[in-house]
């Protein structure tokens, strides 16, 4: 499998964490943000909905998806964490995971879970190829799994902005 040979114009290269919110926001376009949280050790994934009458029984229910798959793969989570704070039309869903229990299927479910419980979720709308989405998986799958046991020296934050990822120190 092909890996992410990303670099900076100086000609550094850029840690495996920052191709990790890289690659997850191109593979999830419904994902406006993406955060590495340097000393808990984790990801921080914010949605955008427009409008939702569901407030805390949408976060039970994510929330129970989530202790459930844990529960079926035999991991324990040490940080899971969903918010929904709504700004009058708008409400802002953000997830909070531990990377040590967390892999490529579970980034998958949790974008999979928002999208189902909510009808009007705000998205990227971006084709991706196929090809293009099962690299990214893989990528995200290694990239997680070798990040397990390493922490950044800072935080970062992945953004979306006209169709660009931009990637800043947080």
């Amino acid at each position: 499998m092909g890996r992410l040979n990303l670099h900076y114009k100086d000609g550094g290269s850029v840690p495996d964490g920052v191709g990790l919110l890289i690659s997850i926001l191109v593979r999830y376009p419904e994902v406006c943000s993406v955060r590495y949280l340097q000393t808990e050790h984790g990801l921080t994934f914010r949605f955008m909905i427009y409008g939702t009458d569901q407030g805390e029984k949408f976060v039970h229910s994510l929330r129970e998806a989530l202790v459930v798959y844990h529960g079926l793969e035999g991991k324990e989570m040490s940080i899971c964490e969903i918010q929904l704070k709504q700004e009058e039309a708008l409400a802002l869903i953000t997830v909070t995971r531990d990377v040590e229990s967390m892999d490529q299927r579970e980034v998958g479910l949790i974008v999979d879970l928002v999208k189902d419980l909510s009808q009007k979720l705000i998205y990227d709308d971006t084709e991706i190829p196929e090809e293009e989405q099962i690299f990214q998986e893989e990528v995200i799958g290694q990239t997680l799994q070798a990040f397990r046991d390493r922490r950044l020296d800072k935080g970062f934050i992945a953004i979306r902005e006209e169709g660009r990822v931009l990637v800043y120190n947080s």
